[in-house]
């Protein structure tokens, strides 16, 4: 509407859901929960105490609202933007995007009325967001481990990821590729990368990791043996560490 060609993305999180609600539904409160409005523990009490009294409310949250709360007079739950957890570069993602699906679901219908679930999607045809839904988890989980068992990964095969940062981008990634040039790979080890952190940049200082792939442990802390003799030769240039069966590929 302004005609200004520098347009900036400003996201879809919980504080926009919020405001977006209380517009569409004046009537009725709006609660947040999330890491910003329960820092302390007593705003948290008072909004889990005006939850729990059963006045009509729409509540607003992150994961943290999905586990472990039991909310009766729930009867209705959304979820924005499934689709984020389907497409992601780690290979978890959509086991812990099933996991989350479950949990969330698991608030509606607690009590005497039944509950009802209602996921937003890009792609409603999605095999695996159908498999869930339709079939359940059981179903779900044997179509990701099937992939993983195809694609060499855990737990059908080994993984490390070496991660380094430093101020300056070329140092970093200059220090892994000669680290990665240097190593000899036994059979069934593959080295992939240096490749730029999920989160890129942070604190100011750049990011960077070598996943190191393997069929076999022995193989795996070879390389990594390597590896870590050749970056402690630049210890003084930027820090670095090993992460053996990483749970964050971030």
């Amino acid at each position: 509407a302004c005609q200004n060609p520098a347009l900036m993305a400003v996201g879809a999180g919980t504080q926009r859901s919020e405001e977006v609600l209380q517009r569409h539904f004046p009537e009725f409160p709006v609660l947040r929960i999330d890491r910003d409005s329960t820092r302390n523990t007593k705003g948290l009490e008072h909004t889990l105490a005006r939850i729990q009294d059963g006045e009509p409310c729409i509540l607003v949250g992150t994961q943290m609202l999905a586990k472990g709360h039991h909310f009766p007079q729930v009867t209705l739950v959304g979820v924005v933007d499934a689709d984020q957890g389907l497409f992601s570069a780690d290979f978890r993602a959509a086991e812990r995007t099933g996991q989350l699906l479950l949990q969330v679901a698991g608030r509606a219908g607690r009590g005497q009325h039944p509950g009802r679930v209602l996921i937003q999607t890009h792609l409603p045809e999605h095999p695996w967001l159908n498999l869930l839904v339709h079939g359940g988890y059981r179903p779900f989980m044997a179509a990701v481990l099937d992939e993983r068992r195809h694609c060499g990964l855990p737990p059908f095969g080994h993984l490390a990821l070496v991660r380094a940062e430093a101020t300056d981008a070329r140092t970093v990634e200059q220090v892994l590729a000669a680290a990665r040039q240097s190593c000899a790979l036994p059979e069934g080890v593959q080295l992939i990368g240096p490749l730029p952190a999920l989160m890129e940049r942070r604190a100011g200082r750049y990011r960077f990791q070598l996943l190191v792939h393997s069929h076999e442990r022995g193989p795996l802390h070879q390389v990594l043996q390597h590896l870590v003799s050749h970056l402690e030769t630049h210890a003084r240039r930027l820090r670095w560490g090993v992460d053996v069966d990483p749970q964050d590929m971030s």
